[in-house]
């Protein structure tokens, strides 16, 4: 029983810690931010563009807890330069996210960046502004949760709800025309603002007022507001009609709790207050009065909202609760002193707040820092010790990373202790001793209520006082339970004395929280530096760095040359000659082989992102240019003895593809083969090395040839219900069959770990993987690196590659590489089964016993549960430096939905495979001709066919529907057939959001994961069952969907969709190439016999054929000019 007893004891240990590992990593939050001005917003009924956030006012909640990583992809449509700062998030050993202008390039007007930035040990409650350009004023400011972790407790029972409310000042001018009027003493010195708003909303009852802002309560229950002063000049007092409030928390600190009928709160602070429902059920005033000001109830300088009871039916009545008086700085000193550290509570870590205290602290350094204004040049200006700071345009961390500070601020020059004799402008940059504890005592001189804020630290808040600062006032310090926070108030003609710890080396801003000061020059910069380079000290330059500045320096050009080396790419020329080969004979027959430079499969096409390729192709998704496509839809065909050079892009693409011919049923005679896209040495791969890399074509495959096998696509018995013969691993057939001669094998040293690029090239078949007595890491899908999953076998769609790292971790042997159908009752020794062999290098024995059994091939639950088990790794780059999950789709609106059901058909008594009951003809003249030179007129009709319905009737037509440019799209894919079906769309990346048996219907939407869907081109669907996708419609062109599976989409299961973009510019789409084949409507009649060679111009818009235009000659000489362009690609198939 003692045993037992520890027994337990030991596993409810172990379960813990696991908890609270668990709780101590944090997660990926990704956000996507749209930052713009909004003239429609009108937060009072005055015409002043509001600086939005996804068109919101203020701007989204970003909700976190402790440790977690926060991306935010800011895509900036101002007409200037935007940064953002997150007001009291420390950035843990990183200064490079702190968004100011001195540690930041400015994100340029319609450019975009990302912020990632870690919430690293700590709780609270914080906001998000516009940092530079005055922007702030104009709005783009927004709340920041940050919570506490499950492990640790809160110290107050958890209430009902939270609420922010964000209340600041604000002026009916925009920000800009405030921004100008700062260079006159008048506006510099004495400007005040016009209204007070809450959450953006003006005060109840004033008549500029479009909404008050109200939060409804439940009688006796206890609600959180997250107070945060986001304006621009003035401290407020806030308090709430017949209601008291417990002070529990400011700025990532617990305090002692203290009932309070009114709350200073100062500009840039934070407070959580508790207050509890517990008054009659009416409605009660919210108010926020500004302080040294002299109001009235009826001043538009209140802020007022209103506590609306659920169960009220009374308006708010009576006069306004009275606050303290706005000129009595006393009351105001004396509640700050008694806001005091709660010693006992834990926050970020279990260790009470009070473990890290300045009892006994030896102070290394003190600043003493006196605010004032002074005129310098005729200029009014803001200053620091007769000191006002000159940003300039080179960011001092860029400056200080790369050169040293050299030629950009000169260290230590400003005085930390005295004021100069002489105002002056200057670069203000002072060290800070690394790890050592800093005093600062901040003299104001002004006469209004000054904030000051740190960033990078809390402040230890020791004292405050009215008069000047000497030695002797440290006697008055509180160091005993000072509260820490990240902005401090100073009182008018007072000081206020702070310590902190400077343990987080960086270049950090310390700066005068009101505006105005800020902007005029009230700022200075503490350089924090730990010579150890070791990341886990201070981090890196983040991987999507921004350069600016006029520091023109050998390790900036070093970094910008780097980066535009990886960024770019490299032209990889390819030449093919393409043919029919009757001595490969793969499957023991007299058969043509479709060979590419007399391999079967086909050359590796082996690149890295962004390379141009010169020589069509799964998965590439021809960004901007479906020229290149290379499908019936898109391209005339080369002709058999000719030749043609296509040109692409792999534009911001990673992973593994293949390539195959895409008409006349060529691909089930081969030509396929595979294409690896690498990452930029730029971005990390999120696994190791692997020793090598082996790419492995699976496919099914038929005894006879390809042109017999369509010729009797027209029978409905081989339509319909013929399967293929064989299954091949790259061209070789099973291990197993007794006429092999030779077989596929990879060769292994023990101990080494391999990356598999599985790649399904069949006609028809799914399979499951499986190698012998190895478990294999899936990794990546189609360009998308996935969550990391340990598999025994891994079902393959057709159309389908995977990334799979295999370790050679059993006794050197040989095991065996399996590929099953999928719903056959095949077993290893069928033709239909591919068995190939994992070589170890040193085994001399061949592979025994029975191929390794993988999923019930007729379990379609299974294949469906392990497709949803393949989700997108979130903070992984891939292409772009961009973690995956900044491209996410949680919160997107939909634009359109198709709703498309694959099934069969005969029509006229031919047997055909619809979409919708539709049964794509495909004409001569390709659709993207017709639409570039005639706008589809005489080849298609847009839009004719449903998208959301079947037609009554099977019908045969030209199937074009409208994709809507930059919009979502959700395509919901239905299977009425008894086959795994496999769809495709080129140009787009599919979000594969749900799966599921039977119906589709739109409560099934509910079902679907819109937090890490996996990205990918080919998506199976289940028989009799449905898939959900979301593709983001960015790139412009004519887009073949199809099924993946040859029979039907040879046989007419397909659809184009057209994304237009009426902007010419080659940027959005590409024009045609030079060397465009023509063919159809607008093929060109025969080259006279001997020509001259003219050269060879771009290829106007030439028109559908017209006998009665021109002369033929005149023709001819015009048709041949575009034929005469060079072609590099030789073809010699015969149709």
């Amino acid at each position: 029983m003692a045993f037992a007893g520890k027994h337990s004891l030991l596993i409810l240990c172990a379960a813990l810690l696991a908890i609270f590992i668990a709780g101590a990593n944090g997660i990926d939050i990704f956000l996507e931010w749209d930052v713009a001005a909004d003239n429609t917003i009108k937060p009072l009924s005055v015409d002043q563009p509001v600086i939005t956030i996804n068109g919101m006012f203020p701007g989204p909640l970003i909700n976190s807890t402790t440790n977690d990583f926060v991306h935010v992809n800011v895509f900036n449509n101002l007409d200037e330069p935007l940064l953002f700062t997150w007001n009291g998030i420390q950035q843990r050993l990183n200064s490079w996210q702190d968004g100011v202008s001195g540690t930041n390039c400015p994100i340029l007007p319609r450019k975009n960046w990302t912020y990632v930035f870690q919430v690293k040990d700590q709780i609270g409650s914080f906001f998000y502004f516009p940092s530079i350009n005055f922007q702030k004023a104009g709005g783009g400011f927004g709340p920041i949760r940050v919570n506490n972790r499950i492990v640790i407790s809160v110290p107050f029972p958890k209430p009902e709800a939270e609420f922010d409310l964000l209340i600041g000042d604000w002026f009916y001018d925009d920000y800009k025309k405030t921004r100008s009027m700062a260079n006159t003493s008048l506006a510099a010195y004495n400007a005040i603002p016009d209204v007070i708003l809450m959450n953006g909303k003006g005060p109840f009852g004033y008549q500029m007022t479009r909404e008050p802002e109200s939060f409804t309560v439940t009688k006796g229950m206890t609600y959180r507001f997250r107070i945060s002063n986001v304006g621009s000049v003035f401290s407020f007092n806030f308090r709430i009609q017949n209601h008291k409030m417990v002070l529990v928390e400011t700025e990532g600190s617990y305090t002692n709790q203290i009932t309070l009928s009114s709350l200073d709160v100062h500009v840039g602070q934070s407070y959580s207050i508790l207050v509890t429902a517990d008054q009659n059920e009416a409605d009660y005033y919210i108010v926020a009065s500004p302080k040294l000001i002299s109001t009235n109830d009826s001043s538009n300088l209140v802020g007022l909202g209103v506590l609306h009871y659920s169960n009220s039916k009374s308006q708010v009545t009576g006069p306004l609760p009275i606050g303290p008086d706005p000129f009595d700085l006393d009351f105001s000193m004396n509640q700050a002193k008694s806001v005091r550290w709660n010693l006992t509570a834990g926050a970020a870590r279990p260790n009470p707040q009070g473990t890290f205290n300045v009892s006994n602290v030896t102070l290394s350094q003190t600043f003493i820092l006196q605010g004032s204004k002074a005129e310098i040049s005729g200029w009014p200006r803001y200053v620091i010790n007769n000191v006002s700071y000159l940003t300039l345009e080179t960011p001092l961390k860029l400056a200080d990373y790369f050169v040293n500070g050299s030629g950009v601020y000169q260290l230590d020059w400003f005085p930390t202790n005295s004021v100069n004799d002489e105002a002056t402008r200057g670069v203000s940059v002072v060290t800070g001793n690394h790890k050592g504890w800093i005093e600062l005592v901040f003299n104001n001189n002004l006469d209004v209520i000054d904030s000051w804020h740190l960033d990078g630290f809390g402040f230890h808040v020791v004292g405050f006082d009215i008069g000047e600062w000497a030695p002797e006032s440290r006697s008055t310090y509180n160091l005993f339970d000072p509260v820490v926070r990240s902005t401090v108030q100073v009182y008018p003609g007072g000081w206020t004395a702070v310590y902190a710890f400077l343990d987080n080396p960086g270049m950090w801003n310390l700066r005068s929280q009101l505006l105005q000061n800020w902007f005029l020059g009230q700022e200075l910069y503490i350089r924090v530096h730990n010579s150890d380079p070791n990341p886990a000290k201070e981090r890196p330059p983040p991987e999507n760095l921004l350069l600016c500045g006029q520091c023109n320096v050998i390790k900036f050009a070093y970094i910008l040359g780097m980066l535009m080396v990886i960024a770019n790419a490299e032209d990889i020329f390819l030449e093919w000659h393409v043919a029919i080969d009757t001595g490969i004979r793969p499957v023991f027959a007299d058969q043509p082989v479709i060979t590419i430079n007399g391999m079967f499969p086909g050359p590796l096409i082996n690149c890295s992102t962004n390379d141009m390729i010169h020589v069509n192709v799964n998965g590439i998704q021809q960004r901007l240019n479906s020229w290149q496509d290379g499908v019936s839809g898109t391209n005339c065909p080369i002709q058999p003895g000719t030749n043609w050079t296509y040109v692409f892009q792999t534009k911001d693409q990673i992973g593994s593809f293949f390539y195959f011919p895409s008409i006349n049923f060529q691909k089930a005679g081969g030509g396929f083969g595979p294409i690896r896209i690498n990452n930029r040495i730029a971005i990390n791969v999120p696994f190791p090395k692997p020793e090598a890399e082996f790419d492995l074509l699976i496919g099914d495959w038929y005894q006879e040839s390809y042109k017999e096998i369509r010729s009797k696509m027209k029978k409905m018995q081989w339509a319909y219900f013929s399967p293929p013969d064989w299954m091949l691993m790259n061209g070789k057939v099973s291990l197993m069959n007794p006429n092999t001669t030779e077989h596929e094998s990879f060769t292994v040293t023990k101990g080494k770990t391999y990356r598999f690029r599985i790649s399904n090239v069949g006609t028809a078949w799914s399979f499951n993987f499986r190698i012998q007595n190895h478990r294999m890491v899936l990794v990546e899908t189609e360009g998308s690196y996935t969550n990391k999953i340990k598999l025994d076998s891994l079902d393959v769609h057709v159309g389908q590659s995977y990334s799979v790292l295999v370790t050679a971790d059993k006794n050197p042997a040989d095991y065996y590489i399996v590929a099953s159908p999928k719903l056959s009752h095949a077993d290893a020794n069928s033709s239909i089964y591919g068995v190939v062999v994992l070589h170890y290098d040193n085994s001399t024995t061949p592979p025994i016993g029975i191929p390794p059994k993988g999923l019930d091939p007729f379990n379609m639950q299974l294949s469906i549960d392990q497709a949803k088990d393949i989700r997108w790794n979130l903070t992984t780059g891939a292409a772009r430096p961009n973690p995956q999950g900044t491209f996410n789709v949680t919160n997107v609106t939909l634009s359109q939905t198709f709703i498309l059901q694959g099934s069969s058909a005969g029509i006229d008594g031919a047997p055909l495979y619809t979409v919708n009951n539709v049964s794509y003809l495909t004409p001569e003249t390709p659709l993207k001709l017709a639409d570039q030179f005639a706008n589809g007129s005489g080849v298609y009709e847009l839009d004719k066919f449903p998208v959301n319905a079947s037609n009554v009737d099977a019908i045969r037509g030209v199937f074009v529907a409208t994709g809507i440019h930059r919009g979502w799209i959700e395509i919901v894919f239905k299977n009425e057939l008894e086959a795994i079906d496999s769809w495709h769309l080129d140009g787009f990346g599919f979000y594969t959001v749900g799966y599921g048996i039977g119906d589709w219907n739109p409560q099934l939407r509910s079902r679907y994961n819109l937090y890490d869907p996996v990205v990918r081109s080919t998506v199976q669907v289940y028989p009799g069952a449905w898939t959900a996708v979301y593709a983001y419609l960015d790139n412009p062109g004519m887009w073949n969907l199809r099924s993946q599976l040859l029979k039907n989409w040879h046989l007419g299961q397909e659809l184009y969709v057209r994304v237009y973009d009426a902007d010419p510019n080659p940027n959005k789409e590409r024009p045609p190439p030079e060397n465009l084949l023509l063919c159809g409507n607008f093929e060109p009649p025969p080259a006279p016999p001997t020509p001259s060679a003219p050269s060879a111009p771009t290829p106007s818009a030439p028109s559908p054929k017209d006998p009665s235009k021109g002369s033929a000659t005149s023709q001819q000489v015009a048709w041949f000019k575009i034929l005469t362009i060079y072609i590099a690609t030789t073809l010699f198939i015969g149709q």
